[in-house]
């Protein structure tokens, strides 16, 4: 019994470091999300910075305003959420006329994950994006 609770312990400090290490090397990004699209190709980018600042970006007038900020640890869940579900790595894109995106970005990299054409993105994602809009309108 005493090897077992040894195993265990170890193993969810092990487990648990590296989850911090990989949260360490994604701090530095920020997660993008929107929508666009239309006659106008109108595209609305909000920013969620890890120290939790919110930023909304417009394209057609090239503004970039804070919205509001959220605490330091609500936004790290949202990283968390963020890594837990894939959306890091997730590969899919299929806009319509009308689309919705979740993304990230940092100095050298940016990767979205757009969808709203016929396509049907998974369910976590959306989920996930709607989580997101929900606190900006809470702004």
């Amino acid at each position: 019994m005493k090897k077992i609770t040894a195993f265990l312990l170890i193993f969810i400090l092990f487990a648990s470091c590296s989850t911090s290490k990989e949260l360490k090397k994604f701090s530095k990004n920020d997660i993008t999300f929107g929508s666009g699209g239309g006659f106008a190709n109108a595209m609305t980018t909000y920013v969620l910075k890890y120290d939790g600042s919110l930023l909304r970006q417009k394209r057609l007038s090239e503004e970039t305003e804070a919205i509001g900020k959220i605490s330091p640890k609500e936004a790290k869940a949202f990283f968390k959420d963020f890594l837990a579900k894939g959306l890091d790595t997730l590969q899919f894109s299929d806009p319509g006329n009308m689309y919705y995106f979740v993304g990230f970005r940092n100095d050298s990299v940016q990767q979205k994950i757009t969808w709203g054409g016929s396509q049907t993105p998974p369910a976590y994602l959306k989920e996930y994006y709607q989580s997101l809009i929900k606190l900006v309108n809470n702004q």
